[in-house]
């Protein structure tokens, strides 16, 4: 009984889902607005994950060469990260932009 419960849960929400979104989907015209805005997210949100890991990898790889340098590169390097987290935030406040736009 254990195996079915997740199944008959899942079935339950998949069910239940399109009756419960039907109406609004309906009136919305268009409706890729919230597709956009979910792809501006997720690709932004990828890009900085992908840039603060390069960037932390190379502040690593730096301070593990040279462990005396570490005060004057860590200020550099917080620095850099929060540019590239600000980054994903402008495009989330781009991708709630796109969403309450239509």
């Amino acid at each position: 009984m254990k195996n079915w419960m997740p199944l008959l849960v899942a079935l339950a929400v998949l069910l239940t889902s399109q009756a419960a979104y039907a109406q609004e989907a309906a009136a919305t015209p268009g409706g890729y607005w919230g597709i956009g805005a979910g792809l501006a997210m997720g690709l932004a949100a990828l890009g900085g994950t992908y840039g603060q890991g390069n960037a932390a990898r190379g502040f690593y790889e730096s301070v593990s060469r040279n462990p005396q340098a570490a005060d004057k590169i860590q200020t550099s390097f917080f620095v850099g990260l929060a540019f590239i987290e600000s980054l994903v935030i402008f495009a989330f406040a781009i991708a709630f932009l796109l969403q309450q736009g239509r």
